[in-house]
């Protein structure tokens, strides 16, 4: 069943512009049997979810977590987003991937 087309939240289009700064590729939105992941960085295999300030109920991504991770090989890991500004999401994923060049 096609996922019905939604408006990104401002966190996800802020972690979108990140991503194309830094030159990552992404796919956005992408269905994982029956979740549907926020971004799929296929270069890297991994999965980034925008939580924003709040987050997700930690229980419920950890299951989560566990079950893309297992019913799908080609899943990595996954970055939880907590950053709100684009300053602070670049951040996250330079910290991320161990960048700690600042340009």
């Amino acid at each position: 069943m096609p996922i019905v087309p939604r408006d990104f939240t401002q966190q996800e289009k802020l972690v979108a512009e990140a991503l194309s700064e830094l030159g990552i590729g992404y796919t956005q939105q992408l269905e994982f049997g029956t979740y549907t992941v926020d971004f799929f960085l296929p270069d890297n295999n991994i999965v980034i979810e925008a939580d924003g300030v709040w987050g997700h109920l930690r229980k419920a991504d950890r299951k989560r977590n566990s079950e893309l991770l297992e019913a799908n090989t080609e899943i990595k890991d996954i970055l939880h987003v907590k950053s709100t500004t684009k300053s602070e999401i670049l951040k996250e994923i330079k910290e991320y991937f161990g960048w700690d060049r600042t340009d």
